[in-house]
Order: C-alpha cells, then structure tokens, then sequence
C-alpha cells in the first residue's frame, strides 16, 4: 500500500507529465522549455522510486528482525 506521501508524488507526477505534454506540443521535443520539464518529471519519478524503495527495505528489515 503507498503512504500518502507516494500518493501525493503519483499526482505530482501527472501534473508533470500532463505539463510537459503540453508544451512539447507548443515547442517541440528539442526545446529547451520541453528538456527542462521532462528532467523535471525524471526528478519527481526517481524520487517516487526511491520512496518505494525505502519502503521495501524498511518491512525487509522488520522481517529479519
């Protein structure tokens, strides 16, 4: 189950996503408005990641103990 922490990332991420849509199809896929929003949204995915990541390891933890 996702803590309401990841909830929160997933709506940033389609917010993101959604945004960076947006202005790919207002500039293109090389502009640099375009590249910048879609770091953005590697940035707000790897963290999301990274949460559930933590997650994993923190009830792996508290099985071995």
């Amino acid at each position: 189950m996702a803590t309401l922490l990841q909830q929160q990332a997933k709506l940033e991420i389609e917010k993101k996503r959604n945004e960076l849509y947006d202005i790919c199809k207002q500039y293109g896929f090389l502009h640099s408005n375009t590249i910048q929003c879609s770091q953005e949204l590697d940035q707000l995915i790897n963290q999301l990641f990274k949460s559930f990541m933590t997650l994993r390891e923190e009830r792996y933890e508290y099985l071995i103990i």
